[in-house]
């Protein structure tokens, strides 16, 4: 377990700075150390706990109303990512994802972007692919991110709004797994264990926040999506061979 809080704790720190990534940052790593079943949940619990965190530095902050679209968008694309899941291979939607996902990337890392002009529709299909890539692949960050940074949020914006987004997610999750019996004793106790690394991670990413200025922190966030792409690209042809 020694390994697996060190995991959580640099998850801590990228979440903090970066109000996402605490999922794509913890769960290639700590599928070496733990079963793939009890990494999803782990994380997805450890990510609402930060969360509630970093909500509480960034409540006024965020942007309601992108936040609710991104959320209603999400409800139609979850239902329709768990029939994916059931009918087609995660592997392949998470490759198809990450390679559709690389060039934008680069796109902004060079520091073009070109906004959606109608912001409530882009909000509500960033939503809709989130939840369905999501539900289906637990890949569910990189859409509404991307999305949020395109249009040119300001740091501050971006990481409440993108807080409060996950927080739903998270619970709705939380919710599922709980009623199909996946949350057990062990796995509570468990987070327990890597809750306070997780914590200290956090507080460490809020302590270094402030002193990232917003060229620094478009390049994190399109760096920690990139790096989770190539993860799973490599990850794919590594499988294959």
């Amino acid at each position: 377990m020694i390994i697996a809080a060190v995991i959580v704790l640099l998850a801590g720190f990228v979440r903090a700075i970066s109000g996402f990534g605490f999922a794509l940052i913890a769960t290639p790593l700590l599928l070496f150390v733990l079963d793939p079943k009890s990494v999803v949940v782990i994380n997805i619990i450890l990510g609402i706990l930060t969360g509630v965190l970093l909500l509480l530095h960034t409540r006024r902050h965020i942007d309601v109303k992108r936040m609710l679209l991104m959320c209603v968008g999400s409800v139609f694309g979850i239902p329709i990512g768990a029939y994916l899941l059931s009918s087609l291979d995660s592997s392949i939607i998470k490759l198809v994802i990450a390679i559709l996902i690389v060039p934008f990337c680069i796109v902004l890392l060079l520091g073009h972007s070109h906004q959606f002009k109608r912001d409530h529709l882009g909000c509500g299909i960033s939503g809709f692919i989130s939840g369905l890539i999501g539900s289906s692949t637990s890949f569910s960050g990189p859409p509404v991110a991307l999305f949020l940074l395109n249009q040119g949020l300001v740091k501050e914006r971006f990481i409440g709004t993108l807080t409060a987004y996950f927080l739903f997610m998270g619970a709705a999750s939380v919710s599922a797994f709980s009623f199909m019996g996946m949350v057990t004793i062990d796995l509570l106790i468990k987070v327990a264990i890597l809750l306070p690394t997780a914590i200290l991670g956090f507080y460490i990413g809020i302590k270094v926040s402030p002193r990232i200025d917003t060229t620094l922190f478009r390049r994190i966030v399109v760096s920690i999506v990139s790096l989770a792409a190539l993860v799973i690209i490599v990850t794919f042809l590594l499988e294959s061979i």
